[in-house]
Order: C-alpha cells, then structure tokens, then sequence
C-alpha cells in the first residue's frame, strides 16, 4: 500500500465528496479531490491516482443521464482534448504545474462570477469552433492537473443547453479525457502495483458517493441546479 491507514481514510474521505459532487452536478471531481489531496500526498502522485478514480465516477455518473447526450455538443471539446493531453501528460511527468494552476483559477473566477452576474439572463451561445479551443486546452490541464474542467465550464456554461444536456456533455468529455489519461498512464509505468492497491481500496467511496450524488441531481430543478454550478466555480 503506498499510503498509512490515517492518511487512506482521509483520501476515503475527500474522494467520496468529490464523487458525490460530480454525481450531483456533472463536474469537478478534479477540483475537489486534487484540491484537497495535495495537503496529504505529493501533487504527482495524486494526479496520477485520481485518473483511474475519475473515469470509475464518470462511468457511473454519465450511465445515469446516456439519454441527453449530444454527439454535436461534444466532438469539438473531445477532438480538442486528445490532443493537448500528451502535452499535459509532459508536464505532469517532466515540468511545473505552478503557472496552469494560477491560470485554472483565474478562469474559475471568471466563469463563476460571469454566471453569478448573469442572474438567469440568457448569455450568447458560443461558436462550436470554441469547443475545440475549449477541449485543447482541457487537454493540457487535465493532462497536467486532473483539473481540465473549467476550459470546457467556461465553454459549455455559455451554451443554451437544459442542467441535464450540461452535465452529460461534460461527463462525456471527462470519460474520454479520464480514460485515456489512465492508459497512458499505464503504458507509462507511472501506475505501479502500490498506486494500483490504493486505487482499489479508494474505489468504493466513488461508487458510493457517485450514487447519493446522482440520487441529489434527479431531485434538484434547474434554478437551483444554476445556482450550484455558479457558486461550485467560484
């Protein structure tokens, strides 16, 4: 096992809350779980054992709400991410995450604060030609962080979609960049049989919180559901 049993629990702990807000509103397992994560293990590490985490949550998340999903809404984010994820796979293994983290938090803001501002007024829907910027540079985050949410929040929270169309394109997405992340990872040799143990052990608190999560989501309306997302940016 890579990690002591006090700090196994408190991962138990912040990946069940992470679980459960991905379930519940289609994104920032990654947020969540690497912005907490990081006060334990080494931000590599944690990087490294949210992916397998993160695809299991948005297998079982995105099962959930299949029927809205939209092949239109979601090639140009998904073309975009595979590929900047080899770039952001080397600055995960080979270079500094310092300048991506101050500028996912800048974004983060933004969008948030936008939204918050909008006060349910309808926003201008962005040209498809943004979701490939959008998927480029989820890409690159993701690749880097396991953070590649907001480029597509930013992208998506701006398109004039129904809370249950929102949650499965960004789940799609995340399925793709999640999983393919992971083989690479793997290929790699980055996910050793120590990495591999902890993940098993860490894989029912996804199911678990993914589940109460979805289970919050099928009981909110779309007012509310704005709300969540707006305030879960900032």
């Amino acid at each position: 096992m890579a990690f002591d049993l006090e700090t196994l629990l408190l991962l138990e702990a912040i990946i069940l809350l992470a679980a459960f807000i991905q379930g519940a509103v289609g994104f920032a397992f990654g947020m969540t779980s690497m912005g907490l994560a990081v006060f334990l293990i080494d931000a590599r590490v944690a990087s490294i054992i949210v992916s397998p985490l993160a695809a299991t949550n948005v297998a079982l998340a995105l099962w959930s709400v299949r029927h809205a999903i939209r092949l239109r809404n979601v090639i140009p984010m998904v073309v975009g991410m595979v590929i900047g994820l080899p770039f952001g796979l080397l600055i995960l293994l080979e270079g500094s995450t310092t300048i991506i983290r101050i500028s996912v938090a800048a974004l983060l803001i933004y969008v948030g604060t936008s939204r918050l501002l909008s006060n349910g007024r309808t926003r201008r829907p962005l040209h498809p030609w943004w979701g490939y910027v959008a998927g480029l540079f989820a890409g690159i985050v993701g690749g880097a962080t396991n953070i590649g949410g907001p480029p597509l929040i930013a992208y998506v929270a701006h398109q004039p979609w129904k809370p249950v169309v929102f949650k499965a394109s960004l789940l799609t997405c995340f399925l793709v960049s999640s999983g393919l992340k992971t083989i690479m990872l793997g290929i790699e040799g980055s996910l050793d049989s120590q990495l591999l143990a902890s993940v098993a052990v860490l894989l029912p608190a996804v199911v678990i919180g993914s589940q109460i999560g979805i289970a919050f989501f099928n009981s909110v309306n779309q007012r509310l559901f704005g709300h969540l997302v707006s305030g879960l940016i900032v």
